[in-house]
């Protein structure tokens, strides 16, 4: 919100178009310091600027379906994408479905409720969806990736508050966002200068494809490998709980117990070269550093990296796509319990529960917060333990660190618990693979870029580094 400021002097028909309104926060605005900002409805299809979306009603929604309904907190502000986690895009009677055609490279924008929020559609996979009535999607007459750029910019959502009537528990922008202006460049090397924003824009969102692409090769590696390796002498046959494994287990919660719950574990189980627990398989686990007052006493937060702040990664800052939204920083005169080079970090508690990141660089002064455990593999193998923490988030993406975990509002997979969890002993070369997919520094492509072939060249460039890799470069 540091972009907005408040006229030092309003007009009598500015006073008028308020309502004779005298509260300084009715006027205030973003200052863009260029003659050549254009409002938004400027840079879109003059006969058909936007198409509104549809609300079927939760009636509508189902557990399982052909077609889908994107919500609008399907748009985050950390992803560049469609979000597709959690209940952020549902299921739908394909009765309610009204087909709004989305292709590859529309841009989305939420008006009402996670207000200026965008996305851009990534592939045809969306064809059976429709999105929500509070999202638009714009029909852009200029460079698409230049006014994408701007709106996913903070700059546009502080223009959009600035105009949203405040103290509602749901802001709706109805078309004041088309008012919203963009600054281009004015200089005699404009073009260039947009053609170059462009690129940038566009070489993020494959970035950010090609992370969603590596997680999806993980998970199916891993359901490949365990599939090829089943016992065939061994068959999953279902058994109510026993007076004698609830007296061993301690637990009542029915999720354990379930035949989706069974039957998953029994196919990790059912390896043919054998599973083991963490401890097993040579990690030690602890708990990240505790920050509260009474422990550490008095920190400084900062969103921006700082001399002698300690660098911060806590469960909710990390991504159900194995990666890191974002590094907070603080600052705090005692030595606090730092991450190791190696490290998995795996979110213990509430809706985060199960998400995880592997630290394979050597860090510095990186910590996390109680709420997250920390794997340490004793003799340092690095491939270890990056096997390990991408298994973790197989096992939440397929609902077992759910199912596992105990507790409400989101549960708590506590350090007591992970004797539960099996970890299949894969070959190393298996290891390995699945490893590369995630950390697999390669160098960068020979031959120089240039304007006009900078997003061919970070493709080719995408196409062998992991997971890790394409997130520092994003």
């Amino acid at each position: 919100m540091h972009y907005l400021r408040v006229p030092h002097e309003i007009t009598l028909t500015d006073v008028q178009a308020k309502d004779a309104s005298f509260s300084p926060g009715m006027y205030r605005r973003v200052i863009i310091p260029t003659r050549a900002a254009k409002p938004i409805g400027d840079l879109l299809d003059a006969k058909k600027p936007f198409d509104k979306g549809a609300e079927p009603g939760s009636m509508w929604y189902m557990k399982r379906s052909t077609h889908g309904f994107i919500r609008t907190k399907a748009l985050q502000d950390y992803s560049y994408l469609i979000y597709p986690k959690g209940d952020a895009v549902v299921p739908i009677n394909p009765r309610a479905f009204d087909d709004p055609n989305l292709c590859d490279g529309d841009i989305l924008m939420s008006k009402d409720s996670n207000l200026g929020e965008c996305a851009v559609v990534d592939g045809n996979g969306w064809k059976n969806h429709m999105f929500s009535g509070g999202i638009v999607r714009l029909h852009p007459t200029s460079d698409r990736w230049y006014l994408y750029s701007f709106v996913k910019n903070p700059i546009f959502k502080a223009q959009l508050r600035a105009m949203t009537s405040r103290g509602a528990t749901i802001a709706h922008a109805k078309t004041l966002w088309l008012d919203c202006l963009i600054p281009f460049p004015d200089q005699g090397d404009a073009p260039r200068v947009i053609r170059y924003v462009s690129a940038l824009m566009e070489a993020i969102v494959d970035k950010e494809k090609a992370i969603r692409e590596r997680n999806k090769l993980i998970d199916a590696s891993i359901v490949e490998e365990l599939r090829r390796g089943q016992d065939n002498a061994q068959t999953f046959l279902y058994e109510l709980p026993t007076i004698g494994e609830l007296r061993c287990l301690m637990r009542l919660d029915a999720g354990l117990y379930s035949e989706d719950s069974k039957r998953k574990l029994f196919f990790v189980r059912n390896y043919r070269l054998g599973t083991g627990t963490y401890e097993e398989l040579g990690f030690e686990i602890g708990r990240g550093q505790n920050l509260q007052i009474s422990c550490i006493g008095q920190s400084i937060y900062s969103d921006e990296e700082k001399p002698n702040f300690y660098r911060l990664v806590a469960p909710t800052d990390i991504s159900e796509y194995r990666t890191v939204r974002r590094f907070r920083y603080l600052g705090n005169k005692k030595s606090l319990s730092l991450l190791k080079e190696g490290d998995v970090i795996f979110g213990a508690e509430g809706f985060c529960k199960g998400r995880v990141v592997i630290l394979p660089d050597a860090v510095q002064r990186t910590i996390t917060n109680i709420h997250g455990i920390v794997f340490h593999l004793k003799d340092g193998n690095l491939t270890k333990g990056i096997f390990l923490g991408c298994f973790l988030g197989y096992l939440r993406n397929i609902g077992l660190v759910d199912a596992i975990g105990a507790g409400g509002s989101g549960g708590s997979l506590a350090m007591g618990y992970f004797h539960l969890v099996p970890f299949p002993k894969f070959c190393d070369d298996k290891q390995a693979e699945i490893a590369r997919l995630y950390h697999n520094p390669v160098p960068p492509p020979q031959d120089a870029t240039t304007l006009e072939t900078f997003v061919h060249w970070h493709r080719r460039w995408n196409a062998d580094l992991g997971i890790w890799e394409l997130d520092r470069e994003m």
